[in-house]
């Protein structure tokens, strides 16, 4: 096994080597990015680094052998104390062969190996690439709800359904409120009637909440073909009493009645479901109910499909 307690036989290729100031400042960046905190920092807090920003990135060499002592004079498990010297050997120029070699030579689990592959793509923004890594079956999820937060609100993550992909296989338990309004909002916009039964899981006013944000997100959206659809669907959904009561207020009084098509889509919910509309009674059915009408053309072709 690789005497990886000490600095210079871990980096025996180059025992002066130091980061250059452009992994420095790409990692600076990323963490002001991921909120200012990477998974990195997250892992060495847990091994009882205090201020880990202070440590990671190592501004010198001297700076590297002082994060490296601080590993390894942790408390926790050696493969806890290797998996962290593995996503440092990442960050070096021949990161593959280094951090490959090291592994094999200490023996990490792969379940180890694969999690930091995972993270360690994730604090550098792959996001995509990171959850072929931290979607694996063997893995315990670890940190899932900081991950699932970091892909819903990154500032350059723009795929809304990697977030989703991550929820549905992980299946990690919320405890977040943060988390749980980040996770629905791009559930909102990737599908309606999903994100509408997904609502109806929260009780109240968190049930209230979501709805009306569902609302929210299909009659804010782009102008368009898109939009028309979703509004369609909106309009279908088997809302039960309390839900319709709360359509209706939402979009007549509340804080939805300013947004664009707003009094069309009470009227056509009551249309739909055969119910009187004081709007739709005061409105030409096949006008605009006002000046915050929607695009009729549109919604209806997406209503008669």
């Amino acid at each position: 096994m690789a005497d990886f307690e000490n600095f210079d036989v871990l980096f025996a290729s180059d025992r002066s080597f130091a980061y250059g100031e452009q992994t420095i400042t790409k990692i600076l960046k990323s963490r002001r990015l991921a909120h200012n905190e990477l998974l990195i920092d997250k892992l060495l807090k847990t091994l009882g680094v205090e201020r880990p920003q202070n440590f990671y990135p190592p501004r010198s060499n001297q700076s590297l052998r002082n994060l490296h002592s601080q590993i390894i004079d942790g408390a926790s498990p050696d493969h806890h104390k290797q998996s962290l010297l593995y996503y440092i050997l990442k960050d070096t120029l021949d990161h593959s062969r280094s951090a490959t070699k090291f592994a094999r030579a200490v023996f990490l689990p792969e379940k180890y190996r694969i999690f930091i592959d995972g993270i360690w793509l994730l604090d550098r923004g792959d996001f995509e690439n990171a959850l072929g890594y931290l979607t694996e079956p063997v893995l315990i999820p670890t940190f899932p709800e900081e991950i699932l937060h970091l892909l819903c609100t990154h500032p350059d993550q723009h795929n809304d359904k990697l977030p989703l992909a991550y929820y549905y296989t992980v299946s990690p338990a919320i405890t977040s409120s943060k988390v749980t309004e980040a996770l629905f909002a791009k559930l909102a916009l990737s599908s309606v009637t999903e994100s509408f039964f997904w609502c109806r899981q929260h009780g109240e006013p968190s049930h209230r909440k979501f709805f009306e944000q569902l609302i929210y997100t299909v009659l804010d959206g782009a102008e368009g073909e898109s939009k028309a659809m979703r509004s369609v669907e909106l309009i279908h959904l088997p809302f039960n009493a309390e839900e319709e009561a709360w359509f209706g207020a939402y979009l007549t009084e509340g804080k939805g009645m300013d947004l664009h098509g707003a009094k069309d889509a009470y009227r056509v919910r009551a249309v739909a479901t055969g119910k009187n509309s004081p709007i739709a009674s005061g409105a030409n059915a096949c006008g605009n109910s006002g000046d915050h009408a929607m695009d009729w053309s549109s919604l209806g072709s997406s209503y008669e499909q």
